[in-house]
């Protein structure tokens, strides 16, 4: 079993708006691919917090690194897509794959 963490970074001016993308467009998107479940979501809080931005962590738990490939070669593509698209350079994300190991 394994975390799939995309961690977003959210201009404040378009939280509403990427949240609203979260529940409508993304998080459907990543479990259509029938392998990312569990989803959960987490504000990240730093000593230094910038100023006028958010970060996000969205976490899905994923089976094998084979299914993560495979969403990196069909789904990622479009996530890219939608979300660039919607926001431009407001949302800035990159995702990392956690594997437990206690």
């Amino acid at each position: 079993m394994y975390l799939f963490n995309t961690t977003f970074y959210i201009d404040d001016a378009v939280m509403n708006d990427w949240i609203e993308w979260l529940r409508a467009t993304y998080l459907p998107m990543m479990q259509a691919a029938g392998t990312f479940s569990n989803p959960l979501v987490y504000q990240v809080h730093s000593l230094n917090d910038e100023e006028d931005s958010s970060s996000i962590a969205v976490q899905f738990s994923v089976e094998t690194m084979d299914d993560i490939r495979q969403w990196e070669e069909t789904v990622n593509p479009r996530v890219e897509q939608s979300v660039l698209g919607v926001f431009g350079t407001k949302v800035l994300h990159f995702w990392t794959v956690l594997e437990p190991l206690l």
